[in-house]
């Protein structure tokens, strides 16, 4: 994606000046604001309007809780909400003294199982942490992972999933053969996504689907379609989750076992998104995402910014 603003040096004072806050607020909400100010930047906002918006959202955050954990073995808190400071330390002095790539290889292998973390946020967060290039900012994406990591299944490594059987449409299909009621008030995604995991077929079907060196990719243009189609909030996560997989790509020792993890996550998200299988079905029969955009009017990126 072209960037309006290629002088990064006014995010990277953004993010650094509003970073000690919880990477969550509010019972369980996501901050977003390091990922805001990294869209409002790419968009060409000026360092007054991004302070300005910061300012104002920085209102509903929860300031930094201290944390003294020792995190040498890091692995052993994952899903730690109490030890996000002392892992984002952690991860930020590990990639000053080894490189953003070397730890990315190591950490992403163990975090992958757990991709359903808040919602994909953890995920996301890196994601626009890369875009950005900020190693700080990585590494508190990499703490946020981390301390809210969710594994939906019980199993630890690929090896002991169900075998792939599935192509994409039949496996798409099957999460609509599974059954939950713990999911009817449920307010939040990541909530309603462990409520499908609890049902029975899950652990079977989730991991059921096919994988390759394409299927993440295949998962993005299926996702932005099924977005198109339904306008869908949680559907709008599975986009922007598939995005930051794509961005973590190069890191990514084995792509398609990366993709059975993060399938395994879209499979609980796509029956929290309480959509149809007819919407799903829509989506699959469309010719292709090259076609729709291909029918859509085509503007460059000046003009979609400045309609943004």
């Amino acid at each position: 994606m072209p960037n309006l603003n290629t002088d990064k040096t006014v995010l990277h004072e953004l993010l650094d000046r509003y970073a000690d806050y919880e990477p969550e607020y509010g019972r369980g909400l996501s901050n977003h604001l390091p990922m805001l100010l990294h869209a409002l930047h790419t968009l060409g906002a000026s360092e007054e309007r991004m302070d300005a918006y910061a300012a104002t959202y920085r209102e509903r955050l929860e300031a930094l809780r201290p944390s003294d954990a020792d995190t040498r073995d890091w692995r052993a808190f994952r899903g730690r909400t109490d030890a996000y400071a002392a892992l984002a330390r952690m991860f930020s002095s590990r990639i000053a003294t080894e490189g953003r790539d070397a730890v990315l290889r190591d950490a992403l292998p163990e975090l992958i199982p757990g991709v359903s973390s808040n919602a994909f946020h953890g995920l996301i967060r890196c994601g626009h942490a890369i875009a950005a290039n900020h190693n700080d900012e990585l590494a508190r994406g990499l703490a946020y992972w981390t301390s809210s990591h969710l594994a939906l299944l019980t199993e630890t490594n690929a090896a002991e999933l169900s075998a792939p059987s599935l192509g994409l449409r039949e496996w798409l299909y099957a999460a609509y053969e599974l059954s939950s009621v713990a999911d009817s008030g449920l307010p939040l995604i990541t909530l309603r996504m462990q409520a499908w995991a609890q049902s029975p077929r899950f652990s079977a079907l989730a991991p059921a689907l096919r994988t390759d060196a394409k299927t993440l990719s295949t998962f993005a243009r299926f996702a932005a379609t099924l977005y198109a189609y339904t306008g869908n909030f949680t559907v709008l996560h599975m986009v922007t989750s598939s995005h930051a997989m794509l961005t973590l790509q190069p890191w990514l020792a084995d792509e398609a076992i990366s993709a059975r993890w993060f399938g395994i996550a879209l499979f609980a998200a796509l029956r929290a998104a309480r959509i149809t299988r007819e919407q799903v079905s829509a989506a699959l029969d469309a010719e292709s995402i090259t076609n729709l955009i291909a029918e859509s009017p085509q503007l460059t990126w000046n003009e979609l910014a400045e309609i943004a």
